[in-house]
């Protein structure tokens, strides 16, 4: 154990904007400040932000300087935000086939990774100051909710694996309580709730599939929270209406917000306080919604997230084709009034798409799991390796009649068509990802997205 880890239990006491450091008491101040600004007044900011970050690509990476030399740009073409178009974008495996050349040296930089929600492997530099910034923009969003750093927080994502015995850890520094979405089962939920309750938890931090066992598993067992959360703060995988419907339904007094954002931190947009619109925090990140054809949507219409980070790091991230995909809203919000672009949903990952014997794409949120047959099921998750076929692995809360296991066929396949051959497997677990996640769809398939 280290000095820090040694001393930090003693000064839990501090106030919370001293413990997170001066990077994350300057952006606050600063987000609440400019949150008012207009317009045109965050364009000028956003294109100081970009040419600085160009310029200091250019300087410190070969892959950078190398790609804009070929395609004849520089920081000075940047002139207003339509001028980025101008710049080639950069895809995962360019990065992790070339991470050195895309990197800068930076003092204290630290090597990440993220299995990413599209099952690609990938890893790039960052550095606790970029961390603490995030940090700052995601409680300045959650402010929006009536999010305090006064509240008790349990947080079901996948930091803390814990083990069957051991499934919580209380952190009295930040007065976290860690609960383990590993091992979150019948058995173990009691133990969850005597936790929750003995914290005073007001504030939930979740992946929404842990959230959502955890919703069912107290439906199920009969068992009551003496005060529910005030929030549920859910990211990091997809939001399914189905999912919402079934928080409202068990815990009805937890006002659930969520907000996008990935490790590589690039893009970050929580839902506004009156909607479920996402706004694209422009001081994070710029965010475009592109077309198969590298062309910006209209309004209403569906696109891949390509982002920029408006911040200096050492791996710059400049035109990123995110693979995620979302549904362009207007460029101020009509609920707030905020001068921010908005985005009406985030619709999927590239590789949350099943493909039929066809060619047709059948993306999941299409498919409509908010439905009683599904009431007897745990768990589940499709698994496709070839096109026009595709498992559905499923965890039964009990034993299934045949006419359960039927009715269950017949439903997916209202939704999937006849081009797909759909094989039922029942299995006593499903694997999350390294990071606590569930899939709800394991895609082998390399699904692609157009061609640039």
């Amino acid at each position: 154990m280290n000095f820090q880890d040694t001393f930090k239990p003693l000064f839990f006491w501090l106030p919370y904007e001293v413990k997170q450091g001066s990077e994350y008491k300057r952006w606050l101040r600063f987000l609440e400040y400019a949150e008012t600004w207009p317009r045109e007044r965050i364009e000028q900011w956003q294109m100081d932000r970009l040419r600085a970050v160009i310029r200091h690509a250019v300087q410190h990476t070969e892959g950078y300087r190398e790609l804009y030399r070929k395609a004849g740009v520089c920081a000075d073409d940047m002139r207003s935000p339509a001028d980025l178009r101008r710049l080639p974008m950069v895809t995962k495996q360019m990065l992790q086939e070339n991470l050195d050349a895309f990197t800068a040296p930076t003092p204290g930089a630290r090597y990440m990774t993220t299995g990413g929600s599209t099952g690609i492997p990938f890893g790039f530099w960052d550095t606790p100051v970029d961390e603490r910034r995030e940090r700052a923009f995601i409680h300045a969003g959650w402010g929006r909710a009536g999010w305090s750093r006064r509240m008790p927080t349990a947080v079901l994502r996948g930091a803390f694996i814990g083990s069957r015995d051991e499934t919580s850890s209380y952190d009295r520094f930040w007065n976290i309580l860690q609960l383990t979405t590993y091992y979150l089962t019948p058995q173990t939920l009691p133990r969850f709730v005597e936790m929750i309750d003995r914290h005073h938890t007001e504030v939930v931090h979740a992946y929404p599939s842990a959230y959502l066992l955890f919703c069912d598993l107290l439906a199920e067992s009969g068992l009551k929270l003496h005060r529910a959360p005030r929030l549920a703060m859910l990211a990091s995988e997809n939001l399914y209406d189905w999912q919402l419907a079934r928080f409202a339904e068990v815990l009805p007094e937890t006002r659930v917000f969520s907000f996008y954002g990935h490790a590589e931190r690039v893009v970050l947009a929580p839902w506004c306080e009156h909607s479920r619109r996402f706004h694209v925090w422009p001081f994070y990140g710029m965010a475009e919604i592109l077309d198969e054809h590298g062309t910006s949507v209209d309004e209403g219409a569906e696109g891949e997230i390509v982002g920029t980070s408006l911040h200096i790091r050492p791996t710059p991230f400049i035109r990123y084709r995110t693979l995620d995909m979302a549904v362009k809203g207007p460029e101020q919000c009509p609920d707030c009034g905020r001068p921010f672009p908005t985005w009406e949903s985030v619709t999927g990952r590239l590789q949350e798409v099943i493909v039929t014997g066809t060619g047709r794409y059948i993306s999941m949120t299409a498919i409509n799991f908010h439905d009683r047959i599904f009431d007897r099921l745990r768990q589940f998750q499709f698994l496709q390796e070839t096109p026009g076929q595709l498992v559905f692995r499923y965890v039964p809360k009990s034993p299934l009649t045949a006419a359960e296991k039927s009715g269950i066929r017949e439903g997916l396949m209202k939704k999937l068509g006849e081009d797909v051959e759909l094989q039922m497997r029942e299995t006593d677990a499903i694997e999350l990802t390294a990071s606590g996640k569930l899939r709800f769809l394991d895609q082998k398939l390399p699904v692609k997205y157009g061609d640039r």
